[in-house]
Parts: structure tokens; C-alpha cells; sequence
């Protein structure tokens, strides 16, 4: 007699036969389909081949995108207006308006002068001498602010502004504050006439910023490719636009005193110098503070950098005397000059192009 499970364990059978035959069959005719492939790869190829299907694009726009362009720079929409503003003034400033440039709203921060972000924002609009060709111009918003009596402020603090003002709130005083990663390296090549000025052209190997003298702009800047030099002066960020954090850290003066770029072009604009000043040091002196530092020297700074110059020219000739300096090619800026004189000339160049004055924006 059958057990009332027997029924059951013969469809489980039948069911588990069933899904191994079927495995089977699939296997075999994967098998058969590999063999194919494999048989395929083997064979000539031909010349024939099965183009793509091009893709058809409408005769006319929807509208829709230009639709949201115009409503963004409708004069009806100010947010677009001052958010722009906002971001030129912080260039030109160092400090924005707004101060939460990444959260420009009611979220934000209230800005600190709001009269002036909602003329200077009806102005980039509609510019109030009546000339309908500024409308949105960039340009003419930078020359009216560059102009201004607040930008051609003296950055000297006065006493009495700097008890009732400490941070400027009023701009009674231009802000002090370090030129962008990009400029401190395009200055170092400038100051020597190195700087290559061509406009344009493919992104250039970040790994290169030592040896090619392209502006900083054209070399690549990535997450995973950035200039170490760049990156050590606080460069640009990778993931946000909105405004640069500067730091102030110890690598940042040793990349100025030891990187090659700087020794290499700090001889080279020594030795331009001398040409021109012979020997007379206070004439060296003066012509390398308006080189590099776009100011005279003061009485103090002369007598010090006189007195340099001195101590290290006696400094190298006793090297030479002793044989430590080897002779080497004026004209090789990788290697400091085998003349004591001329080599503490440029010295006191590269002193110069790691003095604060070199980097700051006053």
C-alpha cells in the first residue's frame, strides 16, 4: 500500500530531474555557443560591418532651455544679479559682501553692506550711464569697482579706524591679503622675464610645473593631478567653486626658499640686474626691491642688504680659496655663479622673492 507521502516525494523528484535536464540543455548550448565565438575569432574579418543608427534630432527647440535662461537673467529675478556681484567683490576684496558665498539666501548670512550689493546688482543690469551695450557686461562692473575710492584705499591701518572697525566692516582700509597659488608662481617667472605669455592651447602635465614656464592656468588640475607648488599656496579646489580657504603653514616658505623654480629664476634675474648695475650695490639693491617687491627699499633695508651682500660675498670667496665651489657657467641657472659677488647678489634676490611684501596684495 502507497504512504501518503510517497505522492509528494515523487513530484519533488520528478520537479528536481526536471530542473537538472533543463540545466543540462542550457549548458550544452552555452558549450555550443563559445565553441561559435571561439571559432568566429579565428576566421578573417570582414570589411563589412553594421553602422550605428544616427541619431535624428528635432528641426526646431522645444524652447524649454532658453525659456530658463531668460527667466535666470530676467531683471525681474535679482538673485542672479547679486549672487554675481557678490562673487566679483570677493575677488576684488577678499572679503564678499554676502559672507556665506556658498549659501547665498535666506539661509545665508545677511550681507554686511545690502544698499550697495542692490546697487551695484541693478548696475551689472542696467548699467546708469545709459549705454545698453554694459548690460551684463562683466567688464564694465570690474571698472567701476576698481575705480572706487574704497579699492584705491591704502591698506595702512589708522589707530582709531582700527579700535572702532577691527574687521573693516566699513572699508576705511583696503584689506591685506596673499595673492592666489596660480600668481605667486606666475610672478616668479615674471619678475625674471621667463614667464611665457602664449594665450591658449591643450592642458599641460601637471608633474611639469618646475621646467615649462606656461602660465599656471594651462596646466592640468584634477582631484588626483594637481601641482605640488599649486597645491602647497592653497590652490584652487577641485569640487567647489565658490571661494578659496588661505592658510598660512610652514611648507609654504620652504616651497619659495628650496624649490628649483625659484632659485633658478632669482639667478637669473640677479645677473640681469648686475648686468645693468654694475658695481654699485646700492644700485643693485634699489633695482631688485623694484623688480620684486614694486617698492623702493627704505634706508634700513639698504644698510641690511648692504651689509649682506658684503658678508656673503666674503662668505663665498673663502669657499672658493678653499676649493669647496667649483667653476661653472655664468650663464647656468641651475648651479649658483662661481663669481663670489655675483652669487651673493643672488642670494639676496631669492631673500627677496621669499620676503612677505612678494606674496601679500596691499
Amino acid at each position: 500500500h502507497a504512504k501518503p507521502g510517497d505522492a509528494k516525494l515523487k513530484n519533488a523528484a520528478e520537479q528536481a530531474a526536471k530542473v537538472l535536464t533543463d540545466a543540462r540543455a542550457k549548458r550544452t548550448e552555452a558549450d555550443q555557443q563559445l565553441v561559435a565565438a571561439k571559432q568566429a575569432v579565428l576566421l578573417p574579418r570582414s570589411a563589412e560591418y553594421t553602422k550605428r543608427p544616427l541619431k535624428t534630432y528635432p528641426a526646431a527647440s522645444t524652447g524649454r532651455r532658453l525659456a530658463l535662461a531668460r527667466w535666470i537673467a530676467d531683471r525681474k529675478n535679482p538673485l542672479t544679479a547679486r549672487v554675481a556681484v557678490n562673487h566679483i567683490w570677493l575677488r576684488h576684496f577678499g572679503a564678499a559682501l554676502v559672507p556665506s558665498v556658498f549659501d547665498f539666501g535666506q539661509n545665508g548670512r545677511p550681507a554686511t553692506h545690502p544698499a550697495l550689493l542692490d546697487w551695484l546688482a541693478a548696475e551689472l543690469m542696467a548699467p546708469s550711464l545709459g549705454q545698453p551695450a554694459n548690460a551684463w557686461s562683466m567688464k564694465h562692473l570690474h571698472r567701476l569697482i576698481v575705480t572706487s575710492s574704497a579699492y584705491r584705499m591704502a591698506s595702512t591701518p589708522d589707530p582709531a579706524n582700527l579700535v572702532a572697525d577691527p574687521e573693516n566692516h566699513y572699508l576705511w582700509r583696503m584689506n591685506s591679503r596673499r595673492v592666489e597659488a596660480e600668481v605667486v608662481r606666475d610672478c616668479v617667472l615674471h619678475v625674471a622675464a621667463q614667464l611665457d605669455l602664449n594665450m591658449g592651447g591643450p592642458e599641460l602635465d601637471h608633474q611639469k610645473g618646475l621646467v615649462i614656464q606656461r602660465r599656471s592656468i594651462y596646466f592640468r588640475h584634477a582631484a588626483e593631478k594637481q601641482m605640488e607648488f599649486l597645491k602647497l599656496f592653497d590652490a584652487a579646489g577641485v569640487t567647489e567653486c565658490y571661494e578659496r580657504r588661505a592658510s598660512i603653514v610652514p611648507q609654504q616658505a620652504l616651497a619659495l626658499a628650496n624649490s628649483a623654480l625659484t632659485l633658478a629664476q632669482a639667478r637669473i634675474l640677479a645677473r640681469s640686474l648686475a648686468g645693468s648695475a654694475g658695481s654699485d650695490a646700492n644700485a643693485f639693491i634699489v633695482s631688485g626691491f623694484e623688480h620684486v617687491l614694486a617698492r623702493r627699499p627704505t634706508a634700513a633695508e639698504t644698510d641690511e642688504c648692504r651689509a649682506f651682500l658684503e658678508r656673503q660675498t666674503r662668505l663665498y670667496a673663502d669657499e672658493a680659496a678653499r676649493g669647496a665651489t667649483a667653476t661653472r657657467d655664468v650663464a647656468d641657472a641651475s648651479r649658483p655663479s662661481a663669481d663670489a659677488a655675483l652669487r651673493a647678489r643672488e642670494t639676496l634676490v631669492h631673500a627677496l622673492m621669499n620676503h612677505n611684501d612678494f606674496v601679500t596684495v596691499r
